[in-house]
């Protein structure tokens, strides 16, 4: 999340073979393949007065995302204890896209100026969901293919693991089976499927990089709610979190986890970056990064370019595989040169092909790469209850 306090998005080595200049000229057309965004935070900044998803004046809305065909986003609901009541802005949110998500499938139904013959929405909860997003069950198309309709694809986020501190006291107090973890369970029910561990402020699970002094890592409880969001098939997203908290996850989790927007800090040495040895942790573990359009974590030329050499750099350390997008748009106040919100993505696989990367690469950068550790640990559709959203009172 960026934007609030003016900190880059603190709130408002090459590939051998391979050369980072390239004209910019798309090879591509609209809805030829699909995308998958790790992190936006147009939930929490599009604004209301009438406004809606569709078409907000924002970064990312669906207008933009349903020129691809297939485009499955993360839409994060930011917290920080410091600033919210982090309970009171959950549920707010949780309600408000539910509702966003109403409206927009009664646009799809119908049809609007942009796309008249109608388009899908899908919320993303299971594993199975996002097979049949991308058509991979139920007889769909093949992954790369155009649908019959485009789709527009949500997965809801919470940034900043405040959301469970009422948790602790249950389990510091002792409480066993079903009185602990009350409301992870609850979000789980409600939707969540991932939770970014910290945003800037510490929480009852952890510090964040942050934090002046060197951070402990994850707390005991931290520990506990960890292996609770594997059970449950929670993605544990570590952007943000301490170097120290980074390897507890890393060594701790019995599932691959992601960091869902933090560039190199190789090539721009912020602690909100990933070292390599971090990315190559992240590697053994089957998880991904995803590349951050904050101009602040890209440095250099805060361009286009700048977010190749990002992937690059992660490529020349063996995780071709473990490379995906994260842009964070909405939640920076800035973009960097070339990309003018999410009808630019193509231009980076665009690029990545003129690279000479393989279809099959630039493919698993748009979206293959997430879908993959997403499928892993989503869970099963059998694990959930009726198929619906729970009210705060069924929950």
């Amino acid at each position: 999340m960026a934007g609030s306090n003016g900190q880059f998005e603190q709130h408002n080595s090459t590939a051998a073979g391979h050369n980072a200049q390239f004209s910019g000229i798309s090879r591509l057309k609209p809805r030829c393949f699909s995308l998958f965004d790790a992190h936006c935070d147009t939930l929490t900044e599009f604004g209301a007065g009438g406004q809606t998803l569709y078409d907000a004046p924002t970064h990312f809305n669906v207008k933009k995302q349903l020129a691809y065909g297939q485009y499955l986003q993360v839409a994060d609901i930011w917290v920080d204890s410091k600033k919210h009541d982090v309970d009171d802005r959950v549920e707010n949110y949780i309600d408000e896209f539910y509702n966003q998500l109403d409206i927009l499938k009664k646009l799809g139904s119908a049809g609007t100026a942009e796309y008249p013959e109608g388009f899908d929405v899908a919320l993303i909860r299971s594993s199975e969901d996002i097979k049949e997003f991308y058509g991979e069950i139920d007889g769909g198309e093949s992954a790369g293919s155009a649908a019959k309709k485009p789709k527009a694809g949500f997965l809801l986020g919470i940034e900043g693991g405040e959301c469970i501190d009422g948790d602790a006291a249950a389990f510091y107090g002792g409480e066993t089976g079903s009185g602990q973890f009350c409301t992870l369970k609850k979000l789980y029910r409600l939707g969540v499927r991932l939770i970014t561990i910290t945003w800037n402020t510490p929480n009852k699970m952890s510090d964040t990089n942050a934090t002046a002094n060197p951070a402990p890592g994850l707390t005991e409880f931290g520990r506990a709610a960890i292996k609770e969001m594997n059970r449950l098939g929670i993605m544990i997203d570590l952007s943000h979190i301490s170097d120290a908290g980074f390897r507890d996850v890393i060594e701790l989790s019995g599932k691959p986890v992601i960091a869902s927007h933090s560039d190199s800090r190789t090539l721009c040495p912020h602690p909100r970056n990933l070292t390599d040895d971090m990315f190559k942790a992240l590697i053994k573990k089957g998880g991904v990064a995803g590349i951050n359009f904050c101009t602040g974590f890209l440095g250099g030329s805060a361009d286009l370019t700048q977010i190749i050499r990002h992937i690059e750099h992660f490529a020349s350390l063996g995780g071709i595989k473990n490379i995906g997008l994260g842009s964070d748009f909405d939640g920076i106040s800035e973009l960097p040169g070339g990309i003018e919100g999410a009808q630019s993505m193509y231009k980076i696989i665009d690029a990545l092909l003129k690279l000479n990367y393989t279809e099959e690469q630039a493919e698993g950068i748009a979206s293959g790469n997430f879908r993959r550790v997403f499928e892993e640990v989503l869970p099963p559709v059998e694990m959930l209850k009726n198929g619906k959203k729970l009210t705060p009172e069924e929950a």
